[in-house]
């Protein structure tokens, strides 16, 4: 039994070739990126060696569901030659990353403000190697999954998404991009053409995770923290708090945050706005870890977030 169903594959040269053909076949079509996920998601049905007709994975085998969503798209179009999704922009007040920059590629800047350290933690953690090497920041966001490092990352940071559409584009605001798991607001018309970070002076983030194994695992829970400290008193004068893991999509903590505003960066701090945080979502629990678990992880992981993101954002380094 074949591994990969019949699919047509396309190769645009330009972004509007690639709208075009988006256009054209909406939902059926798939962009390739780095493949790291598209790629399993196709493989999946021939790895369980489901037929068309065999009914949903988990019907067949209870440890079907913890597999990724199986994936047939009728045509696949790679992104490889479009060169204007790559690279990352590093501007005075802000950061440009293009879909298409991999994991390696951002865990290796070590020019980036440390506004945006968050999406670098991100990116250097996930998966293997060679899967940074191959998986790129726009992949994750667009995969929508509520684990996801680089979302929650960005999440933090109030990220702003580009859409792009052969009727044109629009922005979206991070925070209301996803809609549960592996869903988004994004239309099967539309392409991710950016994503930028505001990245300001007196600002730091962090984001850290934790799974049952150190590498080549999703987190049980993720966290990430932007903090802007005041020039006068040092005291924190605006916070941000992101959790992944946690719910179906990533989320803010926005009660958690709000405790932060006027108070010194210091360890009571920190303990207050992560009890709060802990306190504000109802992970579920799964084979990977119970809920109980979760929430302790939340406790520690944004207490630990933000011990860091205020290191950085008063010029203290990694």
């Amino acid at each position: 039994m074949r591994i990969l169903h019949e699919f047509s594959y396309e190769r645009p040269r330009t972004i509007d070739e690639a709208l075009a053909l988006l256009a054209k076949h909406g939902g059926s079509l798939s962009p390739l990126a780095g493949g790291t996920d598209l790629v399993v998601g196709m493989k999946m049905r021939g790895i369980l060696q489901l037929t068309p007709d065999a009914g949903t994975p988990s019907a067949r085998w209870p440890a079907a569901r913890r597999v990724p969503a199986i994936q047939r798209p009728a045509v696949v179009m790679s992104l490889a030659e479009l060169t204007g999704l790559r690279g990352i922009e590093i501007g005075a007040d802000r950061v440009r990353f293009g879909p298409l920059a991999t994991m390696s590629e951002i865990a290796a800047r070590e020019d980036l403000a440390p506004a945006v350290m968050a999406v670098r933690d991100a990116a250097a953690i996930m998966g293997s190697p060679l899967i940074r090497n191959l998986g790129t920041i726009g992949g994750n966001i667009v995969n929508a999954r509520p684990a996801a490092d680089t979302a929650v990352a960005l999440m933090c940071l109030d990220a702003r998404l580009e859409l792009a559409s052969t009727g044109g584009r629009r922005e979206v605001g991070i925070d209301s991009f996803f809609t549960g798991p592996g869903t988004s607001v994004r239309r099967a018309d539309e392409l991710l053409a950016a994503i930028e970070a505001p990245a300001g002076p007196g600002q730091g983030s962090a984001y850290l995770r934790l799974g049952n194994r150190r590498q080549l695992e999703i987190a049980l829970v993720g966290a990430a923290a932007w903090l802007r400290l005041d020039p006068q008193t040092g005291d924190i004068a605006e916070a941000r708090i992101s959790l992944g893991a946690v719910a179906p999509t990533p989320v803010r903590a926005v009660a958690a945050a709000a405790l932060l505003t006027g108070r010194k960066p210091n360890a009571e701090s920190f303990a207050l706005a992560a009890g709060e945080a802990s306190a504000g979502v109802s992970p579920i629990s799964d084979f990977r870890g119970s809920a109980a678990y979760r929430h302790e992880l939340v406790k520690t992981l944004v207490e630990r977030a933000l011990e860091t993101a205020a290191r950085r954002a008063a010029g203290g380094g990694a």
